[in-house]
């Protein structure tokens, strides 16, 4: 029969037959778990046909009269057109893989193989364990920088990026910072020079897939691009003392959308992957400065304590904040990083810098439910909560400023 060449391709294990059809059900594994893909007929040849039957009935078990199942055992490699929502678009045939293992057919290595990257990336030690609650290797990791780049990509873009590497994984819990684009690093990885740093631009997923490889676990950029010196986004950093106070960052949070709602600005909440939460308003159509923004951003944070002085403070010296929680204001300004959406944290958990809806920011909020693998499972089938960030453009924002300055 014959075989169409497709653009995409991967391994799977056969885990049953249908003998009234002549279909063969396919797996895979995905969030360690044995799922079931689809089923296929087409591409065997008859002798290819006859191998696979004889071992399905040798090896598997029949249920009844038109259905065999068989444990996980003969891997093979299927072509396809297209993956729609976890289906496979006309899967087919290509060959038999008798040196494979099937536990090594996992869904995060099919997304990184079919993955529009460099070819002369190759995922190293790909079953190395990175987090262990919830368990997650770096294979896992890497294909769920695979899944969330079309969301994450645009917010580092053209940003100068600063890594936390973790040579262990989080379970190994040693961390260093990274800035420098280092000399082994592939021809693709692009950088920009700034204050004597080669910073590395992470501006395509190539880029982002060997950060991932050299166990990059966390991203963070300034607040505008090697294009401008004005920021592109203001960020609320509200800090409660520690992660039992997570609720005063909800609370925080619901206030600032409601002062935002009233002065016609719009901002979009993110968990911090840490203790708690930001708030991001774009203002990439302005030109303000970081002298600007403070006068923003200080009022704003001014006025919060001013009304909640025994829940809220603007004190940066920790032991000085008891158990308030700071509003952090000051981080917003030139040189300083946050964390990407999306990005990863080297946290205990694997909880991710996870974009939110503003109706999801209420007193049910749990930080635990945004983990990575969480993210993967549910998260990405529903419209990004900062989708339309870039085109936002808070025009009151400069009226308000003004009037600042006015005093």
């Amino acid at each position: 029969m014959l075989k169409v060449n497709m653009r995409k391709k991967g391994r799977f294990f056969i885990t049953g037959w249908n003998i009234t059809t002549n279909q063969f059900e396919y797996s895979i594994v995905q969030q360690n778990e044995v799922k079931v893909m689809g089923e296929f007929s087409e591409g065997l040849n008859e002798q290819e046909l006859a191998i696979l039957v004889k071992l399905i009935q040798k090896n598997g078990s029949k249920v009844n009269q038109t259905k065999y199942t068989i444990s996980p055992s003969i891997c093979i490699q299927l072509c396809f057109r297209d993956i729609i929502e976890d289906t496979f678009i006309l899967p087919q045939f290509m060959q038999f893989l008798p040196n494979e293992q099937w536990d090594t057919c996992t869904w995060e290595r099919l997304l990184i193989e079919n993955a529009n990257i460099d070819p002369s990336i190759e995922v190293t030690h790909p079953e190395k364990p990175l987090w262990d609650n919830p368990k997650i290797n770096k294979e896992q990791l890497i294909a769920y920088l695979v899944s969330v780049s079309p969301r994450l990509l645009p917010f580092v873009k053209n940003r100068l990026l600063t890594t936390i590497r973790y040579p262990h994984g989080y379970i190994g819990r040693e961390f260093f910072y990274q800035k420098n684009k280092p000399d082994y690093a592939p021809s693709f990885v692009t950088s920009f020079t700034k204050d004597e740093i080669d910073y590395i631009l992470c501006n395509d997923l190539s880029t982002l897939v060997w950060l991932g490889n050299q166990l990059a676990l966390e991203y963070h950029t300034p607040f505008e691009t090697i294009d401008s010196e004005h920021p592109l986004e203001i960020v609320f950093d509200l800090d409660p003392p520690d992660e039992t106070h997570f609720l005063l960052a909800v609370t925080v949070a619901q206030k600032l959308n409601k002062i935002f709602e009233e002065l016609n600005i719009i901002g979009f909440p993110k968990l911090t992957g840490g203790k708690g939460i930001q708030v991001h308003i774009p203002i990439m159509h302005h030109h303000f400065s970081y002298e600007d923004t403070r006068l923003f951003t200080s009022f704003i944070a001014s006025y919060l304590v001013e009304k909640n002085p025994d829940l809220y403070t603007t004190e940066r010296m920790k032991k000085n904040r008891g158990k308030k929680l700071y509003i952090d204001y000051i981080q917003h300004a030139e040189g300083k990083t946050m964390i990407a959406p999306y990005s990863p944290r080297g946290r205990e958990g694997a909880i991710v810098a996870a974009p939110l809806y503003w109706d999801e920011v209420d007193k049910q909020l749990q930080r635990k439910n945004f983990t990575l693998d969480n993210i993967s499972k549910s998260r990405l089938t529903d419209p990004c909560p900062m989708a339309s960030f870039f085109e936002t453009k808070n025009d009151t924002i400069a009226n308000i400023i003004h009037s600042l300055k006015k005093g």
